[in-house]
């Protein structure tokens, strides 16, 4: 009685010393999450979020992001590391508990005859019988044994419950860095898609401004033949065909590295989507309004979030495990078998044999390498803490900083298309007067290449709202659904 009031106190006082250690803020007040964004907003629902990339109303964006999701080669990487999180979950748990493990064997030995003095060896060849039982000189013995042995690690000081607790919370990170991959990819594809749209849409601009520039060129050379312009306006306009044609070369080169980008991202070559996305249509864009929600839902929308707070857990109860190898570690073993040397008489009461013992194992020396591991564990458990408290801090930036670029860029574009419109009035305007014969071809043709600099302008500032839109939406985590894959919902039931 009094060995086992000993263990128990120990017990007590271990498990006291053996408490997981905060692994990070869990309320938005710790993490020092202010109570709104800048502005008064509502909350954005979190349906809208799971599928954002629909408010565009473009079928084309809705394809690509459904195949990437799909078939993207980094998130079908991050869904391995979630199976081999849960299986590393299912190996601690169990290795966990009682072991048991049944046997059965059989044996034959034979025993050499020359193995004894030559005068014991004739005295036992001399005797009648089988030896009572022992083996003689020249016989084989045969055995055989059947039965179970069975072993268990007490787990009074916490160690394995920890384990467990890391292992359990490594699979959950697993799982949340799995659906941020997802929030990234779809932001991506989305981000590219709506450049390249954009790009293919500036480049029929770009056709159109090659074209006004060569017919300034041809005005400037018959001009020129006709003693009313000189040489070097000639050169201007030859100049301005040059840049032009240029810029034309470019876009058409960031239009096809878009395209390279996305057959990427959906896991193909970088050509096979060359022939398969339909050209730039005249449509015009979705305006897409994204109210942010409050800064606490950020908490629970962004998966790097989920991923980081679980990983301070793991490294929370790594802690626990190092602090549980301080203490004794008790074991029990025991075997229980039938064992004879005829397979007849093997299941008879006589043939039963057993063992039991119990180990206490109390680490002596080499003690401060484990209450270094336990500093070591202590401070990757206190720098994940941090990570985590920097991860929200980053995200509160990002939800802020998309904001207010979005609010600049929308103001922006009403500008450029206010300048597109009183540029397009003043074309059309120099157009009636040139075939009114008021306005020179050369005015017609400025005021016409005015216009389309300034809505290529436009188109700009459009593509860069667009994609201030698309970091809102990740800024926010939209992008996972928990819907998405069933499977995943089983496993966290079955945890």
């Amino acid at each position: 009685m009094r060995v086992f009031a000993i263990l128990s106190l120990a017990a007590a006082a271990a498990l006291s010393g053996c408490a997981t250690p905060d692994a990070g803020p869990r309320t938005a007040a710790q993490a020092g999450v202010p109570a709104a964004f800048g502005g008064d907003r509502a909350a954005a629902p979190a349906g809208e979020l799971a599928a954002w990339w629909t408010a565009f109303d473009d079928p084309v964006l809705t394809s690509l992001v459904s195949r990437a999701l799909a078939a993207n080669l980094d998130v079908r990487q991050a869904a391995l590391r979630v199976r081999e999180a849960r299986l590393q979950q299912r190996i601690v748990h169990g290795g966990q508990g009682p072991q048991a493990n049944a046997s059965t064997s059989a044996a034959a030995n034979h025993l050499s005859r020359n193995a004894l003095p030559s005068s014991l060896a004739n005295l036992f060849s001399g005797s009648s019988g089988s030896g009572g039982g022992l083996g003689l000189p020249g016989e084989t013995i045969r055995t055989y044994q059947a039965g179970f042995d069975a072993s268990w690690e007490l787990d009074l000081f916490g160690g394995d419950a920890h384990a467990d607790e890391a292992a359990r919370a490594r699979a959950d990170a697993a799982l949340w860095s799995r659906r941020d991959a997802e929030v990234v990819l779809a932001a991506e594809v989305a981000n590219t898609w709506l450049q390249t749209r954009s790009l293919r849409r500036r480049l029929a601009l770009a056709d159109q401004a090659l074209a006004t520039r060569r017919e300034l060129l041809d005005v400037a050379q018959v001009r020129q033949r006709h003693g009313l312009a000189d040489d070097g306006e000639v050169l201007r306009q030859r100049q301005s065909v040059q840049q032009a044609s240029a810029q034309r070369e470019d876009l058409q080169a960031q239009a096809e590295a878009g395209l390279h980008a996305l057959a990427s991202l959906l896991g193909l070559a970088p050509r096979a989507l060359a022939g398969e996305l339909p050209p730039s249509d005249d449509r015009p864009p979705a305006r897409v309004d994204v109210p942010p929600g409050l800064p606490s839902e950020l908490l629970e929308r962004r998966p790097d979030i989920r991923a980081a707070q679980r990983q301070a857990a793991a490294t929370a109860a790594d802690v626990g495990v190092a602090k549980a190898d301080l203490y004794p570690h008790i074991s029990l073993t025991g075997a229980l078998q039938l064992a004879s040397r005829s397979l007849s008489s093997l299941v008879d009461a006589d043939s039963r044999q057993g063992s039991l013992a119990g180990k206490v194992a109390f680490p002596l020396l080499g003690r401060d390498r484990l209450h270094a591991t336990v500093g070591l564990r202590q401070a990757q458990a206190d720098e994940a803490a941090l990570a985590y408290r920097a991860v929200v801090l980053h995200a509160l930036r990002d939800v802020e900083d998309a904001l207010t670029r979005l609010e600049a860029d929308r103001r922006r574009e009403g500008d450029l298309r206010e300048a597109a419109r009183a540029a397009r009035e003043a074309a059309d305007s120099a157009g009636v007067g040139y075939r009114q014969g008021l306005v020179a071809a050369s005015a017609m043709l400025s005021a016409r290449q005015g216009l389309q600099a300034a809505e290529d302008a436009a188109l700009q500032s459009q593509a860069a709202s667009e994609q201030d839109v698309v970091a809102l939406y990740k800024a926010l985590g939209g992008g996972w659904d928990a819907r998405r894959y069933p499977e995943e919902q089983e496993d966290s039931r079955d945890r």
